[in-house]
Parts: structure tokens; sequence; C-alpha cells
């Protein structure tokens, strides 16, 4: 049996977070910025739209640290595979407790994987909708065994993204797909609400946290903002301690204002996509798709809407900077050319699809005549992203194509990708433990409807089992061959045009605060919107 438990792996979760050389001080309240329009009493972290309790109100089983290769135990001491990798069971610390004292055991967790089963929003990583969890049973107390349809050595990968709920409040819901929560009873850091107003919510330390000594912070403030430009003169005035959002010239701007005490580290992150719909004209067109892409000046856009910050992405096969390890460089030779800048081939292609300019206004039209014309959506208030849209539209009005930028709320934007009620969108893609995560969210059939990325309509029998079977191969080989042929489909197919190689935004403010992962002591992605990270950066926080 292979096995992950605390003693063994020791040293590699104190690496997880820096620890002070003595005990901290406890107290002090850290501001972090949300773009919403207003907050509600919603605690809920599957259906969260600001995405603020994942990680500091619920906590997971255990933790992928992709930026150290380590996991850091959460709510889980340890798991083992069986000896056939056909299931695997975690174990519970012990004496957990939900903030409102009552006991969290594996009755909570069979629980939570019931309910995903029932309800597709819960199922996070979809480990039930695609069959590869076939049963959950709860063992012990403390231990829960995960069958499985096949071996497979990386679904745990996967089950560490879920959050366990406590099934005592939840199911008093009358509907668990939009129940809230509303009093905040999770396994988190911070649980007790002081307030919520519309512009600005407290919550503090929960009363029953599984780690005596953590966090040495109280609370965590959250102010909502209309977009990135209001933000800005609060971080340069010191107003907001944690920053994950896009600041124009950041040396300039936010670091000038106090260089003693302002600071940034923008690491490498996701790749960011133009993603098209496939169902409809004209991007059920492989042409049109190709020609959109070669129309595009990569370089200048990062240059121009990002400051620079990000790295113009020209690989075509899914991937960016973040998983450079993995890409199949002998794609460039064939399909190098879809991501250079080249709006004479662009126009060549559009000629030889049949999108003719028909009654010379400058505008082609689609080949049987009607209009040709679409919508990017980009969330608005992501001005970094709003710009590139607002240069993409340009960059096709040069090869006549009509393209108009749609900047929507979060919430309307959320369930159009999800749901694939889209033309076009700017998006990003999963970063996570392994490129074959981040593929299975493009591709697999199970995530379509559940996730932001999969609703291009480009899917197929053979990569779903391409994913499905990489956990049971064993050979390094094997798995770069199965992600050489997911990047190959990538580029031949290309549903999504591929942009640049975000950078992870992350200002911090070490005037009050200090403990903050930076370029000389990474001790983990700083993404406050990401599970996980948010709790380990969150718990090391201490006063300065």
């Amino acid at each position: 049996m292979k096995t992950f438990s605390m003693m063994a792996l020791a040293a590699a979760v104190a690496a997880s977070s820096s620890p002070a050389l003595a005990a901290p001080d406890q107290g002090g309240t850290l501001t972090v910025p949300v773009i919403t329009t207003a907050f509600t009493s919603s605690f809920n972290p599957y259906i969260d739209s600001n995405n603020i309790v994942g990680g500091m109100v619920f906590e997971t089983l255990a933790f992928t640290n992709v930026m150290r290769g380590e996991t850091s135990l959460r709510l889980a001491e340890g798991y083992a595979y069986a000896e056939d990798y056909r299931s695997i069971t975690y174990t519970l610390r012990e004496d957990l407790a939900w903030s409102d004292g009552e006991p969290l055991t594996a009755d909570d967790v069979v629980y939570t994987f019931e309910l995903a089963r029932e309800v597709p929003v819960y199922d996070l990583a979809g480990v039930l909708a695609s069959g590869l969890v076939t049963e959950v049973t709860r063992v012990s107390d403390r231990e829960i065994r995960f069958d499985l349809a096949q071996a497979d050595s990386t679904v745990h990968w996967d089950l560490n993204r879920y959050m366990p709920l406590p099934r005592h409040v939840w199911e008093q819901a009358s509907d668990p797909a939009t129940f809230t929560n509303p009093k905040a009873i999770g396994s988190g850091p911070v649980t007790e609400i002081e307030y919520v107003r519309p512009q600005q919510m407290e919550i503090c330390r929960n009363p029953h946290y599984y780690q005596e000594d953590r966090p040495y912070l109280d609370c965590v403030r959250y102010r909502a903002f209309n977009d990135n430009s209001q933000i800005q003169p609060a971080l340069m005035n010191g107003e907001i301690d944690w920053g994950s959002n896009f600041i124009a010239d950041v040396e300039k701007t936010y670091v000038a204002a106090d260089p003693d005490n302002h600071h940034y580290w923008y690491p490498a992150n996701d790749a960011i996509h133009l993603y098209l719909n496939t169902r409809q004209a004209p991007f059920d067109d492989l042409a049109f798709r190709q020609a959109v892409s070669v129309a595009l000046d990569r370089e200048a856009i990062v240059d121009l809407a990002a400051y620079g910050y990000p790295t113009a992405n020209f690989f075509p096969g899914g991937i960016g900077d973040y998983y450079a390890d993995y890409m199949d460089e002998s794609l460039m030779e064939e399909y190098g050319w879809l991501t250079q800048y080249d709006p004479d081939r662009a126009r060549q292609l559009l000629d030889e699809a049949g999108y003719q300019d028909v009654d010379g206004d400058g505008q082609r039209e689609l080949p049987d005549g009607s209009e040709l014309a679409f919508d990017i959506q980009v969330v608005n208030g992501w001005t970094d992203w709003v710009q590139t849209v607002l240069m993409i539209t340009e960059y096709l009005q040069d090869v006549g194509i009509e393209a108009n930028v749609n900047a929507v709320e979060w919430g309307v934007y959320d369930q159009s990708l999800k749901e694939g009620d889209y033309q076009a969108a700017i998006n990003w893609s999963l970063l996570s433990t392994h490129p074959i995560q981040t593929f299975k969210e493009y591709y697999h059939t199970s995530r379509v409807g559940h996730i932001w990325h999969a609703g291009h309509g480009v899917h197929s029998e053979r990569v779903d089992a391409l994913i499905e079977d990489f956990g049971s191969l064993t050979e390094a080989d094997a798995k770069q061959d199965t992600l050489d042929q997911l990047q190959r489909f990538t580029a031949e197919k290309l549903p999504f045009v591929p942009l640049f190689s975000n950078a992870t935004w992350f200002q911090y403010n070490t005037s009050e605060f200090v403990g903050w992962p930076n370029a000389e002591d990474p001790y983990v992605h700083p993404v406050f919107y990401s599970t996980g990270n948010n709790t380990l950066i969150f718990n090391n926080l201490r006063r300065k």
C-alpha cells in the first residue's frame, strides 16, 4: 500500500509555510479587494462567485502545492493507495470539529461526495460524472475509502480539490444547489461573521480550527470594487494588504508610492486563450479559426494591453510557459505558423474559405452571403483583458472581420461559458498539479456544462479515453506520449486561440504584516482566489 502520511512528509508540509522563529503575537485584520457589485451572506464554496470562501471558510482534505511540488495535508492526516491502485483511503486528523463545535467526521466527507453525485455543481473535479470514483465508503469515523473504476495513481490530485461539507447543516437545506450557508459554518481559519455589508465584509477566527496556533491574524476584511482601476489607488494609498489584480505600470504607480512596504511578485501563471464556440458559424469552420489566430499580433497585445507582464504564447498545443517542460516542441514544425502574426495569410485563408466582402463595405460576409459579426465576451472590470479584447477586435477589423467587445458581469460570464452559450470569449486555463488536468478541463465530456473551459464544442471518445487512462500509466514516456497526443489534437482542431501566458498578479503590503511569499521565499503560488494557496499564505501572515 502506497501511503502519504503526516509523519512521512512532515518536512515537506512544514516547508509549505515559512514559520517565524518565535511564536508571533496574534492579532490584526487583513484587507483584500474583490471585484463585485455587492457582498451577501453566501458562504457555500461550491457556488461562490467571488472565490473567497474556499480555503478561508472551508478547507480540503489535502492541498497540492504546485510551486513546491509537495502535498500539504489539511483536514486529512494522510492517504494511502491500495496495491492495485483501484482504491484510495483518506484518514482524517483526530478531533476535527466544524466551526459550530459539531464533530467533523468521515460521515461528512461521504455525504459531500454523495451530494456531488446528485447535484452536479458539487462535483468540482468531475470524478463522479466521469465514473472514475464508483463508491465512497465510510471505513471508520476517521477513514474514507474511494473505490475506482480502474487503476489510477493520480486521483488524489482531483480528490484534493473537494471541500467536505457539514452534513448537519446541508441536509437541512431545501435546495442544496442554491444553499448559501449564511452562518458560514465551515472548517477553515476564518468562519465568524463580524458583519456583511454590500461594500464590505469581515470574517474572523474559527474558534474550533484544527491548528491551535493558527491563524496569527484575527480577521480578513473584504472590500468591494467595480474594477481594477478602482483598486489601484486603494493599493497605492496603503488601504489594501493583498492585491490580486492587474495594476498598470506597477513600479511607477504602486511600488513608488511606498518603496519600503509596497512589493509585487509576478510568477508565471495560466495560459490565456480566445475560446471559440465551434457549434456555430463561423467558428465551426477550421479555416476561419486559423485565420483569427494568424490575424493577431500577440507581442503587441502583451506590451500594450498588459504592460509586458505576461509573455506571448506562440505554442499551439494548449499549454503555456508554466508547463514548458511538457511541451511537444515538434508541433512547432507543423503548426507553429498558427501563432505567427500574418494578416496576409489570414486574408488568404478567409478568401479561400469563401468569406468575401460582397457588398463592398469593408466587412466580410459568411459564405452564404449573410452578415458576419460576433461578440467576444470578457468580464467587465478586468481592465487588462478588456483592453486585450479591444485590440483583438481591431486586428480582426484589419482583415475584414467585424467583432465587438461584450463586457459583462461575472455572473453572466460564468454561466455563459459553462453552458457554452457564447460566440467567443477570453478565458484562462486550469493551472494545476499536472497538465493532464488542464486537458481534462478542456476536453473530457464529463466537464461540459460544469467548467468554463469545455464549452467550445470540440470533444471525442478517443480524447476521453486518453485522459481516463492516464492515471494507469507507470512509465514517464507513456505519460508524455499521452500529453503529446493531446497537444497535437489541440493544434489540429484549434478550439481556442492561444494568446499569452499570464503573470500571477500579486501585490503585497508589508507595513503591517509579514510572512508573504516572494521570489526569495516562494513557498506557495501567491493566488488569493485559489483554494489551498490562500490558506497557506493567510496562516503564515503575522504582524510586523
